[in-house]
């Protein structure tokens, strides 16, 4: 790619961030904050831990959060995320009452939790207990979708409906439903309607008074037949079954043509008083053959083409949660891997890829938290010596105690404290002596939030120590190291507001806000007394060096208003850091790598994005990734991307979905490696709608890799049963989980 030279970039960086200051009242921008709350500590792009006591702390993230000290109320605006233990929230904006932990969110909220998924326009929800009401939703209990104008949840086994109506169907519209004045859905169990019309398609067919719906689990079957160049010819099973109402399971039973048989099972579980958990075993006995067929294993002059390698592999993984009482949560890990390619993780790799992609934890711990009127304490014992090779940094054990953010009296000083104890060993691949130390570290902060003129500002100062009862140096015993840090964060705002409207390819433009928000982070560690190469290296405590630096960043949008909400046309950011630690020789004073992120959205049903990162010593991009994505509605969609990173390929990726009719749908996927000009990567998926059933046809090839196709069905009322084989897509945000439940060996 094109070099910028240095200088050019500095002097650019330098007026783009400085530039927007130059704007004053008198030029039509406003210095006050442009969403008008008076009173509130503003924290640009900065994460915000909520603690009520009913729950672990809520953590909230946006590109606009605000809290005030007087209503314990935060407020965010911007890509709200709100994440409380396994629950998750997203929203365009959302009010947090923080000492009861009860959200206020509206504009495409979407709520993922472990029992259900949650789509709507606007929700008040609470997540002590995970009730709520939820206006123009629908709720994915699967294998079930339940619509309704409200709907709201009293407990965490009873929903009321009004307006609604429930289906197995996955459809947007779906071939048949029931639909009801009032339902009372009572998840796993029955749902009880009143007032109810049948519907196939758009026809109602039976009027009835009352209806009541069976909902509890069945068993299902579900095979997969399919082609994949190390496994040859497969199929692939699964049986669900329903144990009882505390116990489900899943069995596998697995052929691979070129490796042979596979089986194990999930078994996931709930106890009355002591929590629920998931164990999982998958084991073989591979016996991978010299040729690519089991009737292709011989030359024709009748010798054996080559061995059979056969390898023993295997896995178990139990987990188990309990909640203790309403503060005291209980975490528990097992993992045992058996794998003569563990140090690579070969068998997660062949066998289990969606977890191999995810980087799996495969240590063995047990993690006790408790949440103290004024802080959090954890017990923490963390064991790796289960599965030798991945043998890493033991915790026998450690213990930590978190106090955030606490107000010192009647002052506008607040203190920040975390003291951590632990017992560290770490036992090293490689023949030789263990590292191991006992350790003790405590690390405070005293901050003040104020406001001068129109800049929100918060100057801190602390200090970390650590004591060491032996570091590197086996005659080096009982040591402390300590540090003194400093910084401040400020930020500010202007805004401008221009009264336009117009219709433009039929996305509304109602007023336009251009809002600028610079910020500076300013850190200072002064040196260690002791430097970090006389410890052991367990984690970042013990890499603690000096640091002199100041985060800028420079945020623009360009808004309208649609439908009542604030939506970004346009977002940029741009931000890097400055290094004021003078180095010998007169060098060290200097620039970090400059990153930017571009998003655009000018109408509804056309998105762009770009984010990129310049090394200004090299003048040199490091990566610049661009992606753009046209949706066509129901009919068809299209996206298109660009990959570049220093030293790797530079690749561009394309994909293009297209509905036939109401019966047929395809996909096409492409990668692309511009600098050899050859295709990496097609894969090409089919599906059929046969009513109750779909039917996925996937080719898949990849340079190195070679071909691989297999044919899927899955009922539509268990939609997630089944996961594709492969998983290349284009790389589209998408809003809530995306994790699946399915077939593990895929």
């Amino acid at each position: 790619m094109r070099k910028i030279s240095k200088k050019t970039l500095r002097c650019c960086f330098y007026l783009f961030i400085f530039g927007s200051l130059l704007f004053s009242p008198s030029q039509s921008f406003s210095t006050s904050n442009p969403y008008n709350e008076k009173g509130f500590d503003f924290k640009q792009k900065k994460i915000f831990d909520v603690k009520p006591q009913n729950v672990k702390s809520i953590q909230l993230e946006a590109d606009q959060v605000q809290f005030s000290q007087d209503t314990n109320k935060a407020t965010a605006i911007g890509n709200v995320v709100v994440t409380a233990d396994k629950t998750i929230l997203y929203s365009d904006q959302i009010e947090l009452e923080k000492t009861i932990g009860e959200a206020i969110a509206n504009g495409h909220v979407y709520i993922d939790s472990p029992q259900m998924q949650v789509d709507a326009q606007s929700a008040k929800f609470n997540f002590n207990n995970s009730t709520g009401q939820f206006q123009d939703a629908r709720i994915f209990y699967p294998p079930f979708q339940i619509r309704g104008k409200v709907i709201e949840k009293v407990s965490e086994n009873h929903m009321v409906i009004q307006d609604g109506f429930l289906t197995t169907s996955d459809f947007d519209k779906p071939d048949y439903r029931i639909a009801a004045h009032q339902m009372d859905v009572y998840p796993g169990d029955k749902a009880i309607a009143r007032g109810v019309t049948i519907y196939m398609g758009k026809v109602p067919i039976m009027k009835l008074p009352k209806y009541v719906q069976n909902l509890k689990d069945r068993p299902i079957f579900i095979i997969i037949p399919g082609y994949k160049k190390d496994f040859g010819a497969y199929l692939l099973s699964q049986l669900h079954l329903k144990l009882s109402d505390h116990a489900k399971m899943t069995v596998y039973g697995d052929f691979r043509e070129r490796l042979g048989l596979g089986e194990g099972f999930d078994l996931k579980y709930q106890t009355p008083k002591f929590g629920s958990g998931i164990l999982r075993t998958y084991y073989t006995h591979e016996r991978e053959i010299a040729s690519s067929h089991l009737w292709n294993l011989y030359n024709s002059n009748g010798t054996k083409k080559g061995p059979t390698i056969r390898h023993e592999r295997y896995q178990v993984e139990w987990r188990h949660q309990w909640q203790i009482d309403k503060n005291t949560e209980a975490m528990l890990q097992y993992y045992k891997i058996h794998d003569y390619d563990l140090a690579n993780m070969g068998f997660l790799k062949r066998y289990f890829e969606r977890d191999f992609r995810q980087g799996p934890d495969v240590s063995t711990y047990f993690l006790l938290t408790r949440n103290l009127p004024k802080g959090a304490l954890t017990f923490n014992v963390q064991v790796n010596r289960i599965n030798p090779i991945l043998r890493g940094v033991e915790r026998l054990p450690e213990i930590q105690y978190q106090l955030s953010g606490q107000q010192i009296g009647n002052t506008n000083f607040y203190l920040k404290t975390t003291d951590t104890f632990s017992n560290l060993q770490n036992m090293p691949q490689n023949v030789g002596p263990d590292m191991k130390t006992m350790r003790v570290d405590t690390n405070n902060e005293i901050s003040y939030p104020m406001k001068v003129a129109f800049i929100e500002m918060r100057p801190w100062v602390g200090g970390e120590h650590t004591y060491y009862s032996r570091t590197n140096d086996l005659n080096e015993r009982s040591v402390i190291r300590g540090q003194f840090k400093t910084g401040a964060d400020l930020t500010t705002h202007f805004y401008r507001v221009w009264d336009y409207k117009k219709d433009i390819l039929g996305s509304e433009i109602n007023g336009l806000r251009h809002v600028v928000t610079p910020s500076l982070t300013y850190v200072y560690a002064h040196r260690p007394t002791i430097n970090a190469s006389h410890f052991n290296q367990f984690d970042s405590i013990d890499a603690l060096s000096q640091a002199n630096s100041v985060h800028l960043s420079l945020e623009n949008k360009l808004q309208t208003k649609r439908n009542n909400r604030s939506v970004d046309l346009i977002r940029t950011i741009v931000e890097t850091d400055y290094n004021l630690i003078q180095k010998e020789k007169g060098t060290g004073r200097s620039f970090g790598p400059v990153t930017s992120t571009v998003e655009i959205n000018p109408i509804d049903w056309i998105s762009f994005r770009a984010d990129e990162s310049f090394d200004n010593k090299t003048s040199n991009w490091n990566y610049a990734n661009f992606d753009i994505y046209i949706n066509g509605g129901d009919k068809w969609s299209l996206g298109l991307g660009k990959r570049y990173a220093r030293g790797l390929d530079d690749e561009f990726t394309t994909e293009w979905k297209y509905k036939i009719n109401p019966k047929w749908k395809f996909r096409i996927y492409d990668r692309f490696i511009v600098d050899k000009g050859t295709i990496q990567e097609e894969d090409y998926l089919l599906t059929r709608d046969l009513h109750e059933w779909e039917m996925d046809i996937d080719y898949h090839q990849e340079r190195g890799n070679g071909a691989g196709i297999f044919v899927a069905f899955r009922l539509k009322a268990f939609p997630g049963m089944v996961t594709s084989l492969f998983s290349s897509s284009f790389h589209q945000p998408k809003a809530g989980s995306q994790s699946s439940i399915g077939n593990p060996n895929i």
